[in-house]
């Protein structure tokens, strides 16, 4: 079966152009359907039936708990690799093909109020270089929207100083599903990145290094990577330090929130706003945009949006 997996891996990193993760993550299912099955050789595959698939489906409903939205993905990614047997010559005939699709229930994302990030921000020593670096990572979740996987992978290459503003790239092998993108940040928050980046150099770090590193008890030492688990739980400290009431706060809800402020800037339509998150499909842009009122006042840009940021460190 191990070569059947490389084969596969090599179709969709080079005929279909998908990302590592989304490689990865399709084969971590298939191989979840395959244990399930107790298939081994890749001679059983022909013998893999369209019932086989539905008691699939069931026991991840009934024995795993899975919702219909994680059977969905799973049905999806199994759905691809009997394809891709297919397109071989492998396997005779596609035993997903008219399988029903487990119904997903549209959902708006959780976010935040422009209030409520403010107070966040408060909860940051801004004067200590740890507090420093909790500002930049809110900084390019509230004013970027960027993925908090992207978040933790940033390369200091990746951010772009014109001296002024900053540009923040995310290229294809840290963007989702293999996109890349360009997102421009002002001003004022651009001086805080961009002393931080002068941090991280006096660190040693050189521009391939991450840009977002770990801190021991407040204070540097060696500076691993910071991963997603390090961001949520720094989130949740700083949501419960500025008594904010959500039923549950993680990294997500700034992206979501950012989604929607992009909706009172001026020349911000909903296919630019899919753009600057990095959305392949206006669909999905759709669940971040809960209201659909009119809009009582229009901002030429985010800097004047957010003048009150501005202000939180004036003195």
């Amino acid at each position: 079966m191990k070569a059947i997996f490389e084969q596969w891996e090599r179709h969709m990193l080079v005929l279909r152009g998908l990302s590592d993760k989304t490689v990865q993550a399709y084969q971590t299912k298939v191989r979840e359907f395959l244990k399930w099955r107790d298939l081994k050789d890749p001679s059983e595959l022909d013998d893999v039936i369209r019932i086989d698939i539905e008691k699939f489906l069931e026991y991840l409903f009934y024995e795993r708990g899975n919702v219909n939205q994680v059977r969905l993905t799973k049905l999806g990614a199994i759905s691809t690799f009997w394809r891709f047997l297919l397109y071989e010559g492998i396997v005779t005939f596609d035993v997903t093909s008219g399988i029903p699709k487990p119904k997903v229930h549209r959902k708006f994302i959780q976010a935040f109020t422009k209030e409520e990030r403010l107070r966040i921000f408060r909860q940051v020593d801004i004067w200590s270089e740890k507090g420093l670096r909790d500002t930049c990572i809110l900084i390019v979740f509230c004013f970027c929207g960027l993925r908090v996987g992207e978040v933790c992978s940033l390369r200091i290459n990746d951010i772009v100083d014109s001296g002024e503003h900053i540009d923040i790239q995310i290229p294809e092998d840290i963007g989702k599903q293999g996109s890349s993108r360009v997102v421009d940040l002002w001003k004022a928050p651009s001086a805080f990145l961009r002393q931080w980046i002068g941090i991280r150099l006096s660190h040693g770090a050189s521009g391939k290094d991450r840009v977002f590193v770990t801190y021991r008890k407040g204070d540097f030492v060696v500076g691993n990577p910071l991963t997603e688990k390090d961001v949520d739980r720094l989130i949740k400290r700083l949501v419960e330090k500025a008594n904010i009431r959500k039923a549950r706060a993680y990294s997500h809800m700034f992206r979501a929130s950012h989604g929607g402020d992009l909706r009172y800037i001026d020349g911000f339509d909903i296919a630019a706003i899919a753009e600057r998150l990095g959305h392949k499909n206006i669909s999905t842009t759709d669940r971040y945009l809960p209201q659909r009122g009119r809009i009582s006042r229009k901002y030429r840009s985010l800097r004047e949006y957010w003048l009150e940021w501005e202000r939180l460190w004036s003195v």
